[in-house]
């Protein structure tokens, strides 16, 4: 930081107020990540206590840690990465001063349901100390002896009579730590340097690194992927020029999915993977569906559905995915969103490329473009639908109703009678009496046989 000097100013400010457990939580499990020099900054800060004007020196700060400007900076830029300090510049007129807010840590047992950091503590401390560490946090305390005779809090309070506050005074404040919510947002980005730096020893440049960074992330949204377990892909599929083989790569990803499957299946495998349960429960399906749709990445979004009914996914889908998030017309929990309408709803056991193609098609020149709108946009479907099978049906009931006919009166009800002379009446019955004669002598002849 080429405007920082040694005789700035600074001020401590703290968001919460920093006790042992904090200080056990830094040793045991950040100390191992930040290193030396970050973990004696930060309990130096963290004990010293909060300041309401810039009356603290760096020289003073340095010359108590013996620590140098360049080692100073390194720990610093470390513990912000770990959201453990927030550094703030200030212009004021008679030059720069710094204020640096300090930030709590989080508990053992809350870092270690982070994933992400879980992974990296685990890089840095080696599977053996890790898992150990693991076994203790998860230790089940053993049962006290003896009757519990503890008060409630109702028979503390006995008769006491107090007005209840109509809510109360303080709202909740997200249970994820700044940390936590940066890692989240930045979940589908690939840290470069940080692989750049893990890679080094592998002969990996950074230019090759950038070279196939938009691959890469689209590999890493895919199958929800940390960046350590990119690099551990990377590093087994690089080539002898020690160059990243996407084709290897992407092959390898989803050999070791497809092997997931498998170990999910039985029963005695020795794998076991953590589940984080969620620190709120949701209070409505539509709203755990929103969740788990925004956390997930698709694959292993899908690969949850499957498991639920005992199904897998399979190889053609894994490929049809993998196709569609390299156009990345729509977002990983859109797609979510898209899977778990064709597989619960509609619960369609195998999904095509052609479907999805289709699917994902409408919904982008719809404008969806996250979860909650993905929802919105079935609900605007089902009403469309149900609005046109209510018209068909009324439609057709209306053609089958028989037509009314009007009855028309035969044309000969309109014919007058003519008056015959007696003449003509006397002839007439002459000719009929000569046909019916003319008839019997015929019958007669046939019946003799003649």
């Amino acid at each position: 930081m080429s405007d920082f000097t040694m005789q700035q100013r600074y001020r401590l400010v703290y968001d919460d107020q920093i006790n042992l457990e904090h200080l056990v939580a830094l040793t045991k499990v950040y100390l191992p990540i930040i290193g030396r020099d970050a973990f004696t900054l930060y309990s130096f800060w963290g004990l010293h206590g909060e300041t309401t004007e810039a009356t603290l020196q760096h020289v003073d700060l340095l010359d108590q840690l013996a620590m140098g400007q360049h080692e100073f900076i390194a720990a610093r830029e470390k513990l912000e990465g770990m959201g453990l300090v927030k550094t703030y510049k200030q212009e004021m007129s008679y030059g720069v001063q710094w204020v640096y807010q300090i930030f709590p840590t989080m508990s053992i047992r809350h870092f270690l349901t982070d994933s992400m950091l879980s992974s990296l503590l685990a890089h840095y401390l080696g599977d053996a100390l890790f898992n150990e560490l693991v076994v203790q946090e998860t230790a089940q305390h053993p049962e006290i002896a003896g009757t519990n005779v503890s008060k409630a809090f109702f028979d503390m309070i006995g008769n006491e009579s107090f007005q209840k506050l109509p809510k109360a005074p303080v709202v909740a404040q997200e249970t994820q730590t700044p940390l936590q919510i940066s890692i989240n947002q930045s979940a589908k980005q690939i840290d470069i340097t940080l692989l750049t730096d893990m890679l080094r020893s592998f002969n990996v440049s950074q230019t090759e690194l950038n070279k196939h960074k938009d691959a890469l992330t689209i590999q890493k949204a895919l199958y929800g992927l940390s960046d350590i377990d990119l690099v551990r892909v990377i590093q087994a599929t690089l080539t002898a020029n020690h160059e990243i083989n996407m084709a290897a790569l992407q092959k390898q990803l989803r050999q070791s999915y497809q092997q997931g499957q498998r170990k999910a299946a039985l029963p005695n495998s020795d794998i076991t993977e953590a589940v984080v349960m969620p620190t709120v429960t949701p209070s409505n399906p539509a709203e755990q569906l929103l969740i788990t749709a925004k956390q997930l990445a698709p694959l292993v979004f899908l690969k949850n559905l499957r498991e639920q009914t005992g199904g897998f996914v399979t190889d053609a889908e894994i490929n049809t995915l993998n196709d569609l998030a390299q156009l990345d017309i729509v977002s990983n929990e859109v797609l979510n969103i898209i899977l778990y309408e064709l597989t619960v709803v509609e619960k369609k056991t195998t999904l095509n490329k052609a479907l999805l193609q289709t699917i994902v098609n409408d919904w982008a020149q719809a404008g969806v473009t996250n979860a909650v709108e993905g929802l919105t946009y079935l609900q605007k479907r089902a009403q469309n639908r149900q609005r046109q099978q209510t018209q068909n049906k009324g439609n057709q009931k209306w053609s089958q109703k028989k037509p009314i006919v009007k009855e028309q009166r035969p044309d000969w009800e309109n014919q007058k009678a003519t008056e015959v002379s007696s003449a003509e009446a006397t002839a007439a019955t002459n000719k009929l009496a000569e046909i019916r004669a003319s008839r019997r002598n015929t019958e007669g002849a046939i019946n003799n046989g003649e």
